[in-house]
């Protein structure tokens, strides 16, 4: 638990956008990991397991019935939410902002540090797909954030 809390929790609220949906996929990963534990010889196999069970939670939490018909109290009362502390990085919070396939894309990449085969495995699409994720969503973060006009600034 102390090893995957943090991790299974930041991928969550990306693929989430709710720190409340996070903390309950969170929960429900370190619970599948502490009734069945796996033994891995390589711990990048583990943490792609790990990341693997979290991305199907989340998948499987916005599928519910639950999540679909439920309408937030701060979306009901026209509130708007400010999720990143005010002392945050004005990228990261750029970023969570993106549209959920370009932000999911650009999270794993540049805070996770996948690789694009990893990241298409993760998401459910081809390689290809997500090199066009990565690449709009950089330009989107390029507009937002007033950033430079060549490729240099997201070099990898």
């Amino acid at each position: 638990m102390e090893r995957w809390a943090d991790t299974v929790l930041r991928v969550a609220y990306t693929w989430t956008g709710n720190p409340q949906d996070a903390q309950d996929v969170c929960q429900t990963v370190l619970l599948k990991l502490l009734t069945r534990p796996e033994r891995f010889p390589d711990p990048n196999r583990q943490r792609a397991f790990v990341l693997r069970v979290t991305v199907n939670c989340c998948k499987d939490l916005k599928k519910s019935a639950w999540a679909q018909k439920r309408v937030s109290l701060d979306a009901a009362a026209d509130a708007a939410v400010t999720m990143p502390e005010s002392g945050e990085s004005p990228v990261l919070e750029a970023v969570l902002t993106l549209p959920e396939k370009y932000r999911q894309a650009v999270y794993l990449r540049y805070y996770e540090e996948y690789g694009v085969d990893q990241i298409a495995a993760l998401m459910g699409c081809r390689p290809a797909q997500v090199s066009t994720y990565l690449y709009r969503g950089k330009a989107k973060l390029r507009t937002m954030l007033g950033g430079c006009d060549g490729q240099e600034c997201f070099s990898e």
